[in-house]
């Protein structure tokens, strides 16, 4: 009887305990877009944003990039074809290509986490990877305020 007693508190805790692990159903994303922009520009005169479209509850598109301070000419980083030239020279790849790596990884994937880090890319991968979790989260509740993050997190 003892035993039986025994068996079925210790059975009575692990579902309870199981149940309290179990995760909520994770929201559908909302149709709009979202965006996620730094508050300033990085040490070499970059500012990353990312928008996120979303239609039929999926993610559609995607833009990227880093918009430039005066001293880098107001220009994108992908359009900046000396900085393109300059990066690719040292790491093997260029605004243009990882963005696109980036985008496209996302798209297919639909989950930040399922992204690799893009070699020769590696802190601009970190910031994607940040902005699209931003952006997803905010897509779950339907919140298209702008969403502003400090450069020096």
């Amino acid at each position: 009887m003892k035993k039986s007693i025994f068996s079925i508190t210790v059975l009575a805790f692990i579902t309870l305990f199981l149940s309290s692990c179990a995760s909520e159903p994770l929201s559908p994303l909302q149709n709009g877009s979202y965006s996620v922009i730094f508050d300033d520009f990085d040490s070499t005169g970059w500012k990353a944003y990312l928008v996120l479209y979303v239609k039929d509850q999926k993610i559609e598109n995607v833009e990227y990039d880093y918009i430039g301070s005066s001293t880098n000419g107001g220009k994108l980083k992908s359009e900046d074809s000396s900085y393109a030239e300059a990066m690719y020279s040292i790491t093997g790849t260029k605004p243009e290509l990882y963005i696109r790596q980036l985008v496209d990884s996302l798209l297919t994937h639909q989950d930040p986490d399922q992204i690799e880090a893009v070699s020769g890319a590696t802190a601009s991968t970190k910031d994607f990877k940040k902005f699209a979790k931003l952006a997803i989260e905010a897509a779950r509740k339907g919140d298209t305020s702008p969403i502003t993050v400090s450069q020096n997190e």
